[in-house]
């Protein structure tokens, strides 16, 4: 198995290198001999936990954790869209966004794929991106059952929603 440099974060190109090909710092992580002042510099993380729950609670949120803001645009709107057109792709775009926002976080931490910086003024840029597109969604929804009810009530002499709650003037 190749080993990843605990200093840079480079994959080894032998099976059990004693130095990086990239940095030349040990693969033990120990401060090589003669270099006292060697700064180890530790490889930034991702909780895998949180991607996965932000990416629970707001599809695309453990994408934007993860450092990419563009992919998790995409899959927020592709699950309004699926939820709302067929609510079967929405939950499976929703599940994606789960697994890939986990699965992610972790080949960061491995060094499988670059290390991004995660942008808390883009997480909040999303979250109250998404909150509008939601309550826009919502109203959308509420109007059209409102017509569909509307229609419905139109033959019995009710042309307006105020007519519902009339109640002959006595309030």
């Amino acid at each position: 198995m190749h080993e990843v440099c605990p200093h840079c974060g480079k994959v080894s190109n032998e099976e059990s290198p004693r130095f990086c090909s990239g940095c030349g710092a040990r693969m033990d992580g120990s401060t090589p001999t003669g270099y006292p002042g060697y700064p180890a510099q530790p490889r930034p993380q991702k909780n895998q936990m949180t991607a996965g729950f932000c990416s629970t609670c707001l599809p695309g949120l453990g994408q934007v954790y993860n450092g990419e803001t563009g992919k998790g645009f995409a899959i927020f709107l592709f699950t309004i869209i699926g939820l709302v057109l067929f609510i079967v792709p929405g939950l499976v775009i929703w599940l994606y966004a789960m697994y890939d926002a986990y699965n992610m976080s972790g080949k960061m931490n491995t060094g499988e794929v670059p290390f991004r910086e995660t942008r808390m003024l883009h997480m909040v840029l999303f979250i109250v991106l998404a909150i509008i597109v939601i309550v826009i969604a919502l109203v959308i929804i509420i109007a059209m059952v409102m017509a569909a009810l509307m229609d419905q009530l139109r033959p019995l002499g009710i042309t307006d929603i105020n007519q519902i709650f009339d109640t002959g003037g006595l309030f």
